[in-house]
């Protein structure tokens, strides 16, 4: 095996076992601090956790706050690793069917400046479809924000709530609110119909 491609191999390793430790160890030490709100909040604020038992109320403070980046960032790093060589195989034997639809020069050949661009823009390819697979199961599975989780595991229904949202004075600024168009009445004519 290229000693190249044995320090990649571990670099990849090593950099995806340091973020799994990162999120194993920020699991445990958000269970610790939910433990520890939990029971602040049984002395101080008993009405924030009315009916909800410390182990959901576990479960919703880790998963708001756990830095899930750490846990998906891995996957995706492995699942792009070890696709790869199965995306070369592939590439290089899609490769002459690909220069048979073209004029067939010798420029065509294995290790020319065509080829690599091939080479370079499929693996491009495969690596960003593993990013945005990964990354769309990341967004599908987002949890609630906390406070809201919290008030729904407390009863509250949150789905009737409508919450109104001015536009940002930035935005009133950039473009302004249309204002309403004046009604025309009886004794006011346009000016078109008095020239």
């Amino acid at each position: 095996m290229d000693l190249t491609l044995f320090i990649v191999a571990l670099v990849i390793f090593t950099v995806s076992a340091a973020l799994l430790s990162r999120w194993l160890s920020a699991r445990i030490n958000l269970t610790a601090d939910a433990r520890a709100e939990y029971a602040e909040r049984v002395l101080t604020k008993p009405g924030t956790i009315a009916g909800v038992e410390e182990a959901v109320f576990v479960k919703l403070y880790v998963g708001a706050h756990e830095p899930r980046w750490a846990l998906y960032m891995p996957i995706a790093l492995l699942s792009a690793t070890l696709a790869t060589p199965l995306a070369a195989i592939a590439l290089v034997a899609f490769w002459p069917v690909f220069t048979s639809m073209l004029d067939g020069g010798p420029w065509y050949d294995v290790g020319y400046y065509p080829w690599m661009f091939y080479m370079f823009f499929g693996f491009c390819g495969l690596w960003a479809l593993c990013a945005a697979i990964v990354a769309r199961i990341h967004h599908a599975r987002s949890p609630e924000a906390f406070q809201p989780a919290l008030a729904r595991a407390r009863g509250e229904p949150l789905d009737d709530v409508v919450i109104k949202r001015g536009r940002p004075k930035w935005a009133v600024r950039a473009r302004p609110d249309p204002a309403p168009e004046p009604k025309s009445t009886p004794e006011t004519k346009p000016a078109t119909e008095t020239e």
